[in-house]
């Protein structure tokens, strides 16, 4: 199963501002969830933390405490939710499981 979002904020220092843009996208692994950043737009080292949940077949919803990581210079980075951080996941089944990526923010602050 794959997650994506995409977030956005325009972040000012010092009389300058750059829009800083990173795109999240979370893949289920057999070591857990593998979570992408890509910061495609603006250089500006920001936190982007988010909250993982998928609901299963069954009804069942397996979900990760709150993770967050540095993401700057247009870099991508990996962040990796283990099994071990994955909550109800002996309770999943059925098909069609569907994911999402919430609450997401940039430096403490709501994307756009």
């Amino acid at each position: 199963m794959k997650l994506a979002a995409s977030l956005a904020l325009v972040i000012a220092s010092a009389g300058c501002s750059e829009q800083v843009h990173v795109k999240v996208d979370c893949i289920s692994t057999t070591e857990g969830a593998t979570c992408t950043l890509i910061q495609d737009r603006g250089k500006t080292e920001v936190e982007v933390c988010w909250d993982f949940a998928v609901t299963c077949g069954n009804g069942s919803v397996v979900s990760a405490d709150r993770a967050c990581q540095k993401v700057g210079d247009g870099a991508t980075v990996e962040h990796l939710i283990t099994n071990d951080k994955l909550h109800g996941k002996e309770q999943c089944g059925g098909t069609g499981p569907k994911g999402a990526l919430k609450n997401i923010t940039l430096n403490g602050e709501k994307s756009e």
